[in-house]
């Protein structure tokens, strides 16, 4: 009789670790429920960026440059109007005004106030690949391949004047600002964490790599979110800028290009993944809820409420909506079961002993 005891001890301890990870695998759909599905798509060339302001959205390309696109019915999106300036990479807008980071010729300044004929105000060149824009103010910071971050008093629109610069001879792709500090997410460095309080003399303070090329970098509440081209993304702690520190990753073996952040979602744009979107909660065990992916190159996105307006090389502007409907079930798995359920399970084996256990699992089967 003793040596039966702890063999069943022990089974009783296997069947409850199995109960608690089938609770775990039911997380992704217990916790948030979202299930994204395309209910609209406007047709353009290679679209890199997309900003959205009042149902219109700013769309960046090679072919057009710069297209005003009326969301307002998602399902049926129709050209405003459209501005060919050449090979747009990044868009922010700003009181009325665009500011496009066209690839070969610098920033260019648009006044859209009149979505359907946008008008050129200004622009600001001075050599090399650009990649990014970002306002803050009557500052811009323009992103250059070859000169590096380069910081913009465009307080007279019609007059873009350079104030300053930081060039450490990097690969930097995109920019992030937040108040005194800018965060580059440099392909050959990493995150390169940037002292701008002084516009004129901008020196680096802090950074981090892992050997991987960054695309794109976000913060939130002292949290870094550093987009890969081959790791996925990356969560580091930024509180202290000199010293960053890693938190957690999530990666699928895809190259991540950008990131939007919503509460405790990470809504990322995968090159051949699509969309990806990520629990991130736990900044140190983040985890995979949904996706989206029909094909195509995806580069950058924006989300409005419960839509996600994503930019796709291949399929232009595809306009994304995502519901608490249940994902669809494979056929061939018992459908999830309620993870509030394995609690009273457990403490009825226990309690009960293997009679009990064997009719539970009967009933889950069934």
């Amino acid at each position: 009789m003793s040596s039966k005891k702890p063999c069943l001890k022990k089974f009783l301890f296997i069947i409850i670790v199995f109960f608690m990870v089938l609770s775990n695998g039911y997380k992704v759909y217990a916790d948030l429920n979202i299930y994204p599905q395309k209910i609209g798509q406007f047709d353009t060339v290679f679209a890199w960026d997309v900003v959205l302001i009042d149902d219109i959205a700013y769309v960046g390309g090679n072919e057009e440059g710069l297209q005003i696109i009326d969301v307002s019915d998602p399902r049926n999106p129709t050209e405003l109007g459209h501005l060919d300036l050449g090979v747009t990479h990044s868009i922010d807008v700003l009181n009325g005004v665009a500011y496009l980071a066209n690839y070969f010729s610098g920033l260019h300044i648009v006044n859209i106030s009149n979505p359907l004929n946008p008008t050129k105000i200004s622009d600001f060149y001075d050599g090399g690949h650009v990649s990014d824009v970002v306002t803050a103010g009557d500052l811009v910071y323009l992103l250059s391949l070859e000169n590096g971050l380069e910081i913009i008093n465009c307080s007279n629109i019609r007059h873009p004047v350079k104030i300053g610069e930081y060039n450490d001879g990097g690969t930097p792709n995109r920019v992030f600002i937040n108040e005194d500090l800018a965060y580059i997410a440099d392909y050959h460095a990493g995150l390169e964490i940037i002292n701008i309080s002084d516009p004129f003399n901008p020196f680096e303070i802090g950074g981090y790599f892992n050997g991987e090329g960054a695309y794109s970098v976000k913060v939130v509440e002292n949290i870094a979110y550093l987009s890969y081209s081959s790791k996925g993304l990356e969560i580091l702690d930024v509180s202290d800028p000199f010293h960053p520190i890693t938190l957690g990753s999530f990666n699928n073996g895809g190259n991540v290009y950008f990131s939007f952040i919503l509460d405790d979602l990470a809504f990322l744009s995968d090159d051949n993944d699509g969309l990806e979107i990520v629990n991130i909660s736990d900044p140190s065990n983040p985890w995979k809820i949904s996706g989206f992916n029909d094909g195509g190159h995806t580069r950058n996105l924006f989300i409005d409420n419960n839509l996600v307006f994503l930019t796709d090389l291949d399929d232009g502007l595809e306009i994304i909506e995502f519901t608490n409907a249940p994902p669809p079930q494979n056929p061939n798995l018992p459908p999830p079961q309620n993870p509030n359920f394995i609690i009273p399970v457990i403490i009825i084996v226990i309690t009960t002993g293997l009679v009990t256990l064997i009719i539970i699992i009967y009933k889950y089967k069934k």
